[in-house]
């Protein structure tokens, strides 16, 4: 039976040309399912249809796998003793509502994952807990059944130079883009942590860290391969955005042979995470970076990062067009990058990050953003504003607006975003 809020938004619907959806996960535990659309007038709608309980109490990260029609929660587990992973079946109905196949506990504090598509339709599901380990779980694709492989357990020596680094904390995982390896930036131990993806036993085999800025804080990061201008080779590059240290790091990526591991060398001049803008003393050093992403341009590509805890702007329009107060906002930085990597006087390839722009992210704390499959739009996560906010990006110089199209506030805690256009597609 469809809830009285799925009945409004899809008599809604009758009146739009296009429709995509949207699943946010909440630390309040919920999923919650919305219908973006876009009006015959050109305007936009984003309406709740549904919500899942299913990944209580802390859901923090949401993994989708559009062909299977499947969806994978993180429950970070803040106020239990360990976390838990949850997997749905995304049903074939008006309001792509969830059907619970799998739950099991997990090691404490899940926070990020990725999915690993091996030979033969394996998947491999590994997942980054912020209380120092690393976990794998084998992915039955059809039933979206999951079966626990590997548990890595991380230690430091001594305690890092910052007070957030007492122990390890990783905090994403990353696959390549050849396929072969698993990249962990851990907060706590200034490391990205590498390991060998063995695609027929689905094992992995932990390969020479690479070390960071000591204090820096590596949270997030991002590959993005690019080709040289004389011989069209393949050049692959990492940026790490740092927490701590609030920078955009960029390396060139070489394979070792005989899968001995990646070699990382800096590539680019380190780039503050807010760019060029002078921000006051006292908000520059709240700054923490949360999300690092690539997205394309017409001249090239285009880093995007949302700033948390640095309230830059001012007198925002609310993202509420019924509501006239204004807000504060923390921000959305974009960099841009050539579209093919220059040689430097060592005879090795180098991206130089430019700062573009520094727009309002619609309200507090954006833990996470995610672009559309078109790139035309992006979908913010305000944890502490509780609300998603949709904003047009120009595909064609990646220029966010300052004003969005739509929004949705009451979420709690809202902790990731996935757009689900295995559908639907917005024009």
């Amino acid at each position: 039976m469809l809830t009285s809020a799925a009945l409004i938004a899809l008599a809604a619907t009758a009146s739009t040309v296009s429709a995509t959806r949207l699943y946010v996960s909440s630390y309040t535990g919920n999923i919650t399912t919305f219908d973006f659309t876009k009006t015959t007038n050109a305007t936009y709608n984003l309406a709740r249809l549904d919500t899942t309980i299913g990944c209580s109490p802390n859901a923090s990260w949401l993994q989708m796998d559009v062909k299977h029609r499947n969806l994978f929660c993180l429950d970070e587990g803040i106020v239990v003793a360990n976390g838990s992973l949850t997997s749905f079946k995304i049903n074939d109905d008006e309001i792509g509502s969830l059907k619970l196949v799998n739950h099991a506990p997990v090691p404490a504090a899940p926070v990020h994952s990725a999915l690993y598509h091996g030979p033969n339709g394996t998947q491999l599901l590994a997942v980054a807990h912020y209380t120092h380990a690393l976990t794998t779980y084998k992915i039955d694709s059809l039933t979206a059944s999951f079966t626990p492989l590997q548990s890595i357990n991380f230690t430091m020596d001594k305690p890092g130079p910052k007070p957030q680094q007492a122990a390890p904390h990783p905090h994403q995982v990353v696959i390549d883009p050849q396929g072969k390896y698993l990249v962990i930036p851990d907060l706590g131990a200034d490391l990205l942590r590498v390991f060998h993806i063995n695609s027929t036993t689905l094992q992995l085999h932990e390969r020479p860290s690479i070390p960071v800025e000591a204090g820096s804080g590596p949270r997030h990061g991002v590959f993005h391969t690019t080709r040289r201008s004389v011989n069209k080779r393949g050049e692959t590059h990492f940026f790490l955005l740092t927490e701590i240290s609030s920078k955009i790091v960029g390396y060139n990526v070489t394979y070792l042979p005989d899968n001995g591991g990646l070699q990382f060398k800096p590539s680019a001049s380190p780039v503050l995470a807010y760019g060029t803008t002078a921000l006051p003393a006292d908000i520059a050093a709240g700054n923490a970076p949360s999300e690092i992403a690539i997205g394309q341009t017409k001249n090239g590509s285009q880093l995007i990062v949302s700033n948390r805890n640095a309230t830059f702007f001012n007198n925002v329009k609310n993202p509420d067009p019924k509501n006239v107060t204004t807000i504060v906002s923390d921000s959305l930085a974009t960099f841009s990058l050539p579209t093919t990597s220059q040689t430097n006087s060592n005879s090795t390839s180098s991206q130089q990050i430019a700062f573009n722009a520094l727009t309002p992210a619609g309200g507090l704390f954006p833990r996470h953003f995610a672009l559309n499959a078109k790139g035309d739009k992006i979908a913010v996560g305000l944890q502490r504003s509780g609300r998603v906010v949709i904003y047009d990006r120009c595909p064609e110089t990646g220029m966010i607006c300052k004003d969005p199209v739509a929004d949705f506030e009451g979420l709690g805690e809202v902790s990731n975003i996935v757009w689900d256009e295995g559908k639907a597609n917005l024009g």
